[in-house]
């Protein structure tokens, strides 16, 4: 686990690079999937998935499991503002 200054830190690191602010105002109110991400902010699916597990790691998105309309399982992404507050103040 990151101690909270290294955290900080990371997240500013991410919030200086516009792709990340693109997929997280994309998945501000509502969780999307990758598929919905890569054509709303018009980013490859390798960027998006790259992108992503960063957020991930440094727990400023969370992923979501859901079952989809065909029974399939897919995985949904949403901003986690709790962290971002946290990590801004």
């Amino acid at each position: 686990m990151l101690e909270v200054s290294d955290e900080k830190q990371a997240i500013e690191e991410i919030l200086s690079d516009g792709t990340n602010r693109m997929i997280l105002e994309c998945i501000m109110k509502d969780a999307k999937s990758t598929s919905q991400i890569c054509q709303e902010c018009n980013i490859p699916t390798s960027t998006a998935y790259r992108k992503m597990q960063k957020l991930s790691d440094c727990r400023i998105i969370r992923k979501i499991g859901t079952i989809n309309g065909a029974g399939k399982r897919e995985i949904l992404y949403k901003c986690n503002l709790f962290v971002l507050g946290r990590a801004l103040k």
